[in-house]
């Protein structure tokens, strides 16, 4: 059980760092295209540059 608390909290903390909220997250409920999106958009894809309504980019200040 630790372990599906800890894909939650990193797949929610990922969905912010794109700039989409974490019930996104529930997407990956629907078998295989949910699995789909969630290694495209939330593995492969980089997070937003600069801040976003979650909080600040946690990279950094963009030059």
């Amino acid at each position: 059980m630790p372990a599906g608390w800890i894909y939650l909290a990193g797949s929610i903390k990922r969905a912010h760092d794109r700039g989409k909220s974490g019930w996104w997250i529930l997407i990956t409920l629907i078998p295989i295209a949910g699995f789909i999106w969630w290694l495209i958009d939330l593995g492969i894809f980089e997070g937003q540059k600069g801040p976003n309504k979650y909080g600040p980019d946690p990279r950094g200040e963009i030059a």
